[in-house]
């Protein structure tokens, strides 16, 4: 499912570029919107277990968090990154771009209202 999504990802940024970074942006921008929907359960998260965060924590979460994220993927996307488009090139995809820009709009939405409604300020 992820390959798929990335697959898609790749056919949304593969018009606009011409210089052969289509993989590394389609990359980057997957890598970023999963951190923001893992981002968004951690403040959820968060929110019901009532844990006061150091004031450098989320820092080095972030730092750790994305990279994880961007190790995972780059061994299970990056790597198979031609054989995930020519596994996917051959089917239709038909909404395969609504797909992608939901998932954008999405994500963007729950984070926003994550932030928004279960994030509290507290100082320290």
């Amino acid at each position: 499912m992820i390959d798929r999504l990335y697959y898609l990802f790749y056919k949304v940024v593969k018009p606009t570029q011409r210089n052969g970074a289509d993989f590394f942006k389609a990359f980057i921008g997957f890598c970023f919107l999963e951190y923001m929907n893992l981002g968004s359960i951690f403040g959820i998260a968060n929110h019901y277990l009532k844990y006061r965060v150091p004031k450098n924590g989320p820092i080095y979460a972030i730092i750790v968090v994305f990279g994880s994220i961007v190790i995972y993927n780059y061994f299970t996307l990056w790597v198979r990154n031609e054989r995930i488009v020519s596994k996917y090139e051959e089917l239709q995809n038909k909404n395969g771009g609504l797909l992608i820009w939901l998932f954008i709009i999405l994500s963007f939405t729950f984070y926003y209202l994550v932030l928004t409604y279960f994030v509290e300020y507290r100082p320290n």
